[in-house]
């Protein structure tokens, strides 16, 4: 039986709880403000794809005291995608046995992790994922579930002996994952999905925040929104063209997306993540969906001058919202 260490017990990490307990995992989730909760009730899920389901991780309160259920096969890291984050799992993480798996949003996000644990299987992870923790240990999930991963670095043809291994524990985690009734699906070069994700994120999030709009009413706010989405969106595939993944995300693509997003004119606009943090007065994911972008275009000397102005709203939204001891109030 696989032992897996969820670290993030929102509501996607919830979810994931039930999938992979489902798939026949032995499954520690480190809770903090619904600790209590799920150890008395556990958690329960209200999801439109399985009706309502739930599930009973052992809670605990660290990582540090989820390190004495260990050694883990597997750590799932499912928290905000915030620099610094490897370092919280240290603890429970054994060198050349523990793979670690981001569901996290972002690009760049794993070479933190990389450095931190050279030794270790680092599988990156894409997640398309609507989902709310509404009370402490109770979830609301949307009709939509997709989890697509691969190894990192991406292994070469044909892969060295470490890289096979590598394969070989992401092969057992998607197996645990369509065990428990979930779509994984593996990818032999992950970040082609990865940069598709960023385009709309990097368009969407973004906008989402600074606005105060949820998706549907950014559309109806203006009649240019959904031209500068568009061109955010294409900035973000003119980079990753440059990068390395030519025709990675393609008109076509964006064309799909976006009219997938207008469709929510009728149906009901949603919130994304970074509104959601921007409501809440809690830090957002600037620095993995657009610091990190903006730094790889410069490294590369691609102009995104998009992306440059959004990252530089959201860095003073997120200061003045947070201010550190540097903030000055007008005399």
């Amino acid at each position: 039986m696989s032992k897996i260490l969820i670290f993030g017990t929102g509501g996607v990490g919830c979810i994931y709880s039930y999938v992979l307990e489902k798939g026949g995992a032995k499954v520690t989730a480190v809770c903090r403000s619904n600790y209590t909760a799920v150890k008395e009730q556990g958690i329960t899920i209200d999801s439109k794809l399985w009706g309502k389901v739930h599930s009973s991780p052992t809670p605990v309160r660290t990582v540090t005291e989820a390190a004495t259920h260990g050694p883990f096969d597997y750590i799932l890291v499912c928290s905000k995608a915030f620099p610094g984050t490897s370092a919280l799992i240290k603890d429970a993480v054994t060198p050349a046995v523990t793979s670690i798996i981001l569901a996290q949003n972002g690009i760049g996000i794993e070479e933190e992790y990389h450095t931190a644990y050279p030794e270790n299987t680092i599988i990156s992870g894409v997640l398309y994922l609507p989902t709310t923790q509404t009370s402490p240990g109770y979830v609301s999930m949307g009709p939509l579930e997709l989890f697509q991963i691969g190894v990192y670095p991406t292994p070469s043809t044909p892969p060295t002996p470490s890289q096979q291994s590598s394969i070989e524990a992401t092969e057992t985690f998607a197996s645990l994952f369509t065990k428990g009734g979930a779509t994984c699906t593996i990818h032999a070069d992950v970040q082609k999905p990865r940069w598709i994700k960023l385009s709309a994120n990097a368009a969407w999030n973004s906008m989402c925040a600074l606005t105060h709009c949820d998706d549907a009413n950014l559309l109806r706010s203006s009649p240019g929104a959904m031209q500068q989405i568009r061109k955010i969106m294409k900035e973000v595939a003119v980079l990753a063209d440059g990068v390395g993944y030519p025709g990675t995300i393609t008109d076509a693509e964006i064309d799909k997306i976006l009219e997938r997003m207008a469709l929510r004119l009728d149906t009901g606009g949603r919130e994304p993540s970074m509104l959601t943090d921007v409501r809440h007065s809690r830090p957002m994911e600037t620095e993995a969906i657009l610091g990190n972008a903006v730094r790889i275009a410069a490294r590369n000397g691609i102009q995104v001058q998009g992306l440059d102005l959004l990252y530089v709203l959201l860095r003073g939204k997120g200061y003045s919202m947070n201010p550190d001891e540097t903030w000055r109030d007008i005399a």
